[in-house]
């Protein structure tokens, strides 16, 4: 199991990236997008009405914010909210050979509890020590091991097979190649604190909620033009029909994208990089 008492982390903010001290002049990180701040933010002035009369309510607008968080999360390929993950990864000889170098699946990784080679059966035959683990680069989802020259002298394998665990390591340099070798626990998200995101990324989810109410309430607008008549009376009357704020939604779908592409720089995830 993973010792917890040994977490480690770099010290500094998950955003901005390794700030280790705002200076309060302005907020970086707040609570999560309320149903009143997504109308005052995105929404003030549209009437939230469909064409039928009936209105988005508090708890609809709610659960708009929350199935944005959601694809927000899957757009930026980054953990919103803080959260903790178990996962294996294969070795690779080059990658061994480049100070370990294991990626995580989520990111950004705010701390680490645990980094071992850990056997199909789940028994742990060699933990890294906490010291040789590299915090640098955990925005980018990389931790990395720099042994000490300081550290053998304290070295401990652990586990169900004991010290099997050194015989184990020495037939590594013979492999190119094995599946889920080294397993990690770790924790990833966007802020350190519960119930808080960076103010981008809240951009961003009120965004994607705003399009999608403004897209919902405008499909209802089926007709362009209607006309009426009663005792030789007509009227008539024309509208944008279901094109209905396309200029707003237009809008948001390009601050969307350019909020998407700026954050997936900042975290170096808008391209796929592998070991061949």
């Amino acid at each position: 199991m993973a010792d917890f008492t040994q977490t480690k982390n770099y010290g500094t903010a998950a955003y901005p990236v390794h700030c280790n001290q705002a200076s309060g002049v302005f907020t970086r990180a707040e609570p999560l997008l309320s149903p009143e701040l997504l109308v005052s933010r995105f929404l003030k002035g549209i009437p939230l009405k469909f064409r039928n009369g009936d209105h988005f309510t508090p708890d609809e607008l709610r659960d708009q914010i929350f199935l944005a968080q959601n694809e927000a999360e899957i757009l930026l390929g980054l953990t919103l909210t803080r959260e903790s993950f178990k996962q294996k990864v294969p070795f690779d000889h080059a990658l061994y050979k480049a100070y370990i170098h294991v990626r995580s699946e989520m990111g950004p990784i705010l701390s680490i509890e645990h980094l071992a080679i850990v056997s199909a059966d789940g028994n742990s035959i060699f933990e890294i020590p906490p010291t040789w683990i590299e915090t640098a680069n955990f925005s980018k989802r990389l931790i990395n091991v720099v042994p000490l020259l300081a550290a053998y002298g304290v070295n401990q394998v652990s586990g169900a097979v004991g010290n099997a665990g050194i015989a184990f390591l020495t037939v590594m340099d013979g492999l190119g190649w094995v599946p889920a070798y080294w397993q990690i626990n770790y924790t990833a998200g966007l802020s350190m604190k519960e119930g808080q995101l960076p103010v981008p990324v809240n951009e961003l989810v009120g965004v994607i909620a705003a399009i999608n109410i403004l897209s919902m309430i405008a499909a209802t607008y089926i007709y362009t033009s209607q006309s009426q008549s009663q005792d030789g009376i007509s009227q008539s009357s024309s509208g944008p029909g279901p094109r209905l704020y396309l200029v707003r939604i237009e809008e948001l779908n390009k601050k969307r994208d350019e909020i998407i592409r700026k954050m997936k720089a900042k975290f170096s995830t808008r391209y796929f990089i592998d070991n061949i």
